[in-house]
């Protein structure tokens, strides 16, 4: 298994996470991405998220691992509506007395994706898919308490969201990504400690 990490602004998506389905999403663009998401299986992953906000904190939810599901894909549920390209959605797992960050459009996120779930599906009703992303919700959450992936909240990539990073595998200080072994990660985040 692979730690994927993915770093770059969050841009508009197309309104269906929050609005038609209750469960907003923050969207990185699918152009800085390209390259990567061509190696990345369509599917729901699962793993931590951080919003930056510079070294002044930059305001609520800022700078906080937060828990995230994510949509790797092109929503094909949308019939007539897919994405006509890869996109990253996801959706932050906001924890019980912990601080939202809001609306984060075109701030920066990184993404520490670790945990795989299943894979893209059509579903027959908007109804059937509100409940199988509430399960996907659910099912990341727990995972996401459970070692390795509890302790990937404490990656150099996730609790140092106000530093500059450039993935090793592409993109520049805008937009990058890197892959890496999972077991290496984890070996890498326990000595940091």
């Amino acid at each position: 298994p692979r730690l994927m990490r993915f770093r770059g602004p969050v841009a508009s998506g197309y309104g269906r996470g929050g609005k038609k389905l209750g469960f907003p999403t923050a969207n990185l663009p699918s152009s800085m991405f390209a390259d990567a998401l061509s190696e990345v299986p369509a599917g729901v992953y699962f793993g931590w998220a951080v919003v930056e906000g510079g070294d002044d904190g930059g305001g609520p939810g800022r700078n906080v691992p937060q828990k995230a599901v994510v949509n790797v894909g092109y929503s094909p549920t949308f019939a007539g509506s897919e994405n006509p390209e890869k996109i990253v959605e996801a959706h932050l797992i906001i924890g019980e007395g912990d601080e939202s960050p809001g609306d984060f459009y075109g701030e920066t996120m990184r993404l520490a994706l670790g945990g795989y779930l299943r894979g893209e599906r059509k579903f027959p009703s908007f109804p059937a898919l509100v409940e199988q992303i509430t399960t996907d919700r659910d099912d990341a959450e727990w995972a996401l308490g459970l070692s390795p992936f509890a302790e990937l909240r404490t990656d150099a990539f996730v609790a140092d969201g106000a530093g500059s990073w450039v993935g090793k595998d592409g993109g520049d200080e805008g937009a990058s990504w890197e892959f890496q072994d999972m077991g290496e990660a984890v070996r890498e985040t326990s000595s940091e400690r």
